[in-house]
């Protein structure tokens, strides 16, 4: 009985140092402190900047039309987005066409917030590596949190909490 309380002692302290592990992994080569600057096309036809945003908290999501899961959270961040009309909420589209493509794949996808054309430059300066990638900004323009993989509504508002 003994030695079997100590092998599970040992399972349960490997999967918690496993999880730690992974959560620590996960902000590796991920941006804090300053967000990294960007002005990007957007589906609109004008351009948008992270620096004009200052003074509003910012969701900025790194998704891709080619993702499943970034098209699973779609609908999560859409109902937020309009829960939450004084957060700014921008899509920034990674490999998913430009100008008029863009437009249509969002359009068909269903998103109402805004939709931005990014560069490899930008997607690399904020170490996404995995899509879909959430950062929340506060209004001074610094990272207060960041999700990799999909995003519910819930973890959304536990985010953008810490940057209010």
């Amino acid at each position: 009985m003994k030695r079997l309380l100590q092998d599970w002692a040992l399972a349960i302290g490997v999967a918690l140092a496993l999880i730690a592990g992974a959560s620590l992994f996960d902000g590796l080569g991920k941006p804090s402190g300053a967000a990294p600057a960007f002005a990007l096309a957007n589906v609109a036809g004008g351009t948008t900047s992270l620096e004009e945003l200052k003074g509003s908290v910012v969701v900025v999501n790194f998704w891709g039309s080619w993702c499943a899961p970034c098209r699973a959270e779609i609908p999560e961040i859409n109902r937020w987005a309009e829960a939450h009309p004084d957060v700014r909420v921008l899509g920034l589209a990674v490999n998913s066409g430009s100008g008029g493509t863009l437009e249509t794949a969002a359009r068909r996808l269903g998103i109402r917030y805004d939709v931005l054309e990014t560069t490899s430059d930008v997607v690399s300066s904020w170490g996404v590596t995995v899509f879909p990638t959430t950062f929340v900004i506060d209004k001074e323009g610094n990272i207060k949190g960041v999700k990799s993989g999909t995003l519910t509504e819930s973890e959304l508002e536990s985010l953008v909490r810490k940057a209010r």
